[in-house]
């Protein structure tokens, strides 16, 4: 069904309030631009920074519909501020909490990079769009997600409400039905089962933190085994310790490493036998400037390519990836 008419943009054209997060589903260049192009030109009224983060056809599209406009926005690519759901949660937290004097609110307008996504990644980028409603509750940002609805599946889309707290469709924002508040989200998140897996290649029990330095090294030796990179082997390692200096403190006192190994790949699983994350957002929002201490888990998900969790009160589970260029 073609739309023609845009309409009001609620709260996240008033400029008064703080946080807006929208989505809006779109099937064709028509529908596109009839939400993006008013939600711009208010912005550029209104003297307020705008940044699009989008696919080269829609950046195409707008850059046409702008004219002489399109030079006061910011242009990013999508397939390189959307690679990491939490490098860019945490990107987007920099920028969103960068200091305005003047309070102008900042308009961005994204479409994550759904392309090439694994099931676990594709999850993982959903779960980004339930804790941009926390991460950003207090920042002054009208935030527009624009989602090809040719291009996403039913399960992309069944997140996607779940996550905005309003959808636009047709031209039309209404609240979206079925979203769920962030931490009832990640709970659920949390609770669910991770996939099945082979027999591990190898794995190692440890329960003292002296343990920890034999763990780095078996971790460090086996990624250099598969032929990783130095300089993304460290970071790896780092977060692989993270989580399991966790496990010492906070989940029972020790733990169990596996590892896998595939073709250019790297899996290694942390569990424990503690009584679970008694808060279903820990380790996932960005930390404030100066706040020391509690950022185990955010750090190894920003050093991991992917990081996956089963938390319930038997204990918990964190699957860490590396993949090879």
């Amino acid at each position: 069904m073609l739309c023609h008419a845009a309409t009001e943009q609620g709260d996240a054209s008033t400029g008064g309030g703080l946080l807006t997060h929208q989505a809006l589903l779109y099937g064709s260049e028509e529908e596109f631009l009839a939400v993006t192009v008013p939600f711009i030109h208010e912005g550029l009224e209104r003297d307020e920074p705008i940044q699009i983060a989008t696919t080269d056809r829609n950046s195409d599209w707008l850059r046409a519909a702008l004219g002489g406009d399109a030079g006061r926005v910011t242009w990013r690519a999508s397939s390189r501020c959307y690679r990491h759901p939490v490098r860019a949660l945490a990107a987007m937290y920099r920028t969103t909490h960068r200091a305005r004097p003047d309070g102008r609110r900042l308009r961005i307008i994204r479409e994550p990079w759904w392309t090439a996504r694994t099931t676990p990644e594709a999850k993982a980028w959903i779960r980004h769009e339930s804790l941009v409603n926390s991460a950003l509750a207090d920042a002054p940002v009208a935030l527009m997600c624009t989602y090809d609805t040719t291009a996403i599946d039913h399960d992309v889309r069944t997140g996607v409400a779940r996550t905005h707290p309003e959808l636009v469709e047709c031209g039309q924002p209404r609240p979206s039905p079925v979203y769920v508040d962030p931490a009832a989200f990640n709970t659920e998140c949390n609770s669910s089962p991770l996939p099945e897996l082979p027999p591990p290649n190898l794995w190692l029990k440890f329960s003292r933190a002296e343990q920890l330095a034999t763990l780095r090294d078996f971790v460090s030796s086996h990624a250099s085994q598969i032929g990783a990179d130095t300089r993304s082997v460290a970071p790896f390692v780092q977060a692989v310790d993270e989580v399991a200096t966790n496990a010492i403190e906070h989940g029972g006192g020790s733990g169990v490493l596996q590892l896998w190994t595939g073709h250019q790949t790297l899996l290694c699983e942390v569990s424990d036998a503690g009584a679970g994350l008694r808060d279903p957002l820990a380790g996932q929002l960005p930390r404030p400037p100066g706040q020391v201490g509690g950022c185990g888990l955010w750090l190894a998900r920003q050093f991991s390519d992917l990081l996956e969790l089963h938390s319930d009160p038997a204990g918990t589970t964190v699957r860490l990836h590396l993949t090879l260029p």
